[in-house]
């Protein structure tokens, strides 16, 4: 064996080594873990239970001077 093909079957094994350490220790999150921390920002910024929330269409229209640009 040659010492340019030594070095390069050296190269690969710890090129495929790195890769498998690389994988093996990344830290695992489930697959729904980014559907939990939507969920968590969606219930941070709902009102509480024993809130009422009031659209603007339950008050009734009244004209306030308000007018489109045309008229």
């Amino acid at each position: 064996m040659t010492p340019l093909a030594f070095l390069g079957l050296a190269a690969a094994i710890t090129l495929i080594g790195s890769l498998f350490l690389m994988i093996g220790s990344r830290k695992r999150t489930p697959w729904d873990s980014s559907i939990n921390a939507f969920q968590k920002r969606l219930d941070a910024l709902s009102p509480d239970k024993d809130q009422v929330v009031r659209s603007i269409d339950d008050e009734p229209f009244t004209d306030k001077g308000r007018h489109s640009a045309g008229t």
